[in-house]
Order: structure tokens, then sequence, then C-alpha cells
């Protein structure tokens, strides 16, 4: 089978773990693009690739099989269209673009194409969150389920920052939503929000709470209450100042809950960019026999199995198990999230696509 040829559009921090997970993979990494070429410089020496500024060149050379899209979410429409439209196979970072529409105008045209297209929601391929899913069948009728997402963002609460990563200039916008394009909600909330959607299907209905401090642009806290056919979700995102918290004792509190009437399983998550080292665990409890099993699979990068399970349906040509519609149904969410929260009111999901 034909070595897979791949180009990766942005060399921030997040990109270190696509291009272990390309190498891992076996794929041939022949360009690297950003603006800051002291970023892309070390990778394109590493790996013996090409460096561009201009996406296009990558997207406009025939062997390329491939464009990974690790830059920030407000150029990935432009960047996947492109790609899309030269008939690239996509592998692009969460958030997918920074509003529900445009999201869907992407998978959209990747459905049209047929083009072989991925948000990478990588915590789906975390070891226990598979092994979640496969025992889901056994806790019966699902009735309930608590996933939440708290990470440590330092003394945001009682003092409003005037510098730094999380202060929102006078007219201008913060680092947070500039690199990220929201507060909690985009970049703890969506990963939780994919979950949702991985273990229980779309919700139906929604009603939510957020705040956002009076002369900042971000929120630090999201909360809602959701209805699927799988029962009701508890969740929230929230920003929090408790460095200590976890059950690592590391500030990092991400955990999910799902009861049902023959059992339960809980997951508890280790941070995401120190899976290296920080192994998650999952407790599945059967009512059967009363007891209750852990799961510690060890401490494995989820970007690897991600882009491997990316990579191999790419070779064959193939869209896989994974929907082209997994980045737009989490915009749309946190659009519902956001809407619900405005009019503080219960509002009906309405999915698109």
């Amino acid at each position: 089978m034909k070595k897979l040829v791949a180009g990766i559009v942005g060399c921030g921090n997040i990109s270190k773990f696509h291009f272990s997970g390309l190498e891992k993979a076996d794929v041939e990494v022949a360009w690297v693009c950003d603006l800051d070429e002291d970023a892309a410089r070390p990778w394109a020496e590493r790996f013996g690739s090409r460096f561009t500024k201009d996406y296009r060149e990558i997207i406009a050379d025939p062997a390329v099989d491939v464009v990974d899209v690790t830059a920030i979410s407000r150029v990935h429409k432009e960047i996947c269209l492109a790609a899309i439209d030269a008939g690239k196979a996509v592998i692009c970072e969460k958030t997918l673009a920074e509003n529900a529409d445009d999201s869907l105008e992407i998978v959209s045209a990747a459905e049209a194409a047929g083009t072989i297209f991925y948000t990478s929601y990588m915590k789906r391929f975390i070891p226990v969150v598979q092994k979640a899913r496969e025992l889901l069948p056994s806790l019966g009728t699902l009735l309930s389920t608590h996933i939440r997402a708290y990470q440590c963002w330092g003394d945001i609460w009682d003092t409003a920052p005037d510098e730094g990563f999380f202060w929102t200039p006078p007219g201008g916008a913060s680092q947070v939503r500039g690199k990220y394009g929201g507060g909690i909600l985009v970049c703890g909330g969506s990963h939780i929000l994919d979950l949702v959607h991985f273990f229980l299907g779309r919700p139906y209905r929604v009603f939510a709470h957020m705040h956002k401090p009076e002369g900042r642009d971000y929120d630090m806290q999201a909360a809602c209450l959701m209805e699927t056919e799988n029962g009701i979700v508890h969740y929230e995102a929230l920003a929090h100042p408790l460095n200590r918290i976890g059950y690592l004792h590391d500030g990092w509190d991400e955990r999910i809950e799902i009861f049902g009437t023959k059992g339960r399983i809980e997951i508890l998550s280790a941070q995401w960019d120190q899976v290296e080292h920080k192994a998650s665990r999952l407790l599945h409890y059967d009512n059967e026999t009363g007891e209750t099993t852990e799961y510690d699979l060890g401490a494995v990068s989820p970007f690897e199995p991600a882009i491997a399970f990316f990579c191999d349906n790419i070779r064959r040509g193939e869209q896989g198990s994974q929907s082209r519609l997994t980045g737009y149904e989490v915009d749309e969410m946190i659009a519902h999230i956001e809407k619900s929260a405005a009019e503080g009111k219960s509002i009906d999901v309405r999915w698109r696509g």
C-alpha cells in the first residue's frame, strides 16, 4: 500500500502531538507551514520536509494525500475548503470553525466531494474511553450522565487580569479568545460535548447557563441540562482557581459518570497534554455481580491512536466509523448552549446536517 504523504499547516503547541502521531503512523511529512518560520524550521529539519508560509503550496502539490490543519480556528474554514476543493483528505484540529454555519459549510463541502474529513476530537481515543464505549451496552437502559471539564485557570474569578493570557484589553480581544475562539466552553467544553455525542448521541433539547464577567470577552462557566434518547445529561465546563483538586491532585478534574439500570461507568480523565505520564482511569460497576472493576490502561497519548485511525482509513479510501460531521456537531451544540443561556430558556436543538 502506498505510503501516505502529508502536509501540516500550523506549527504551534498542538502540532507536536500531530507530528508524533503521523510519524508513528508511518506517514511522510513532506511539508510544514507556518507564518512563523522559527516555529516551523525545527520540524522541517526533523522530517526533511519543505517549508512554506503559504498553505496553498501544500494543497497544490499533487503528491500530498492529506492536509493536517493545526492552525487557529479562525483560519480553518479557508484552509479546509481549499483542501477539499483540491481533493485532499483533511485532518483538522478542534474546534472546526468559529461558528456552526462555517462548520456546516466545511463538512457539507466534504460530503458533497466525497472527501475523507476528520475533526480531531482525540479524547474519544483515550484507552479507557474506548473501553467504556465497549462496556456501555452492559449498563442496560441509560438513565443519567454527569460529564464535566473543570480546568485550573488560576485566580481569574476574584481578580480581573490586567495583563497576560486572560486579560481583555479595552476595545481589544484577550489572547484566549484570539487563539482559541472563546473561553472555557470552547477550550475545554468542546471535547466534552464530543464525548456526549460519542456515548449518547445528539441531544435534542438544552437548557443552559453561562457566566462571562463584565469587561471580559470570554466565558468562565458553561452549565447545561441536555435531553438525549439515552437519558438526561448534566454538563458543565468550568475554569476554576483550585490547583490541587482532581483525582491526581493537579487541578485537572475532568470526569464522566454514566448510570444505567444494570450498572455504572465512571471515567477519571488525566490532563490532555500530560497523558504520556498521567493515565486516565475507568471504574465499571456491574449490578448483577455487585462488583466494581477498575481499569488502568496506562499513560498513552490519544493523539496517536486517533491519527493512526484517521490515516488507516485514508489509506483505504474510506471515511470509516467517525463521521465527517463530528466537528459540526460540536459547534452546533456550542451555538445552542450560547443561545439558550442568552435567552434564559430551554430550546430545541435544530440539527442541519
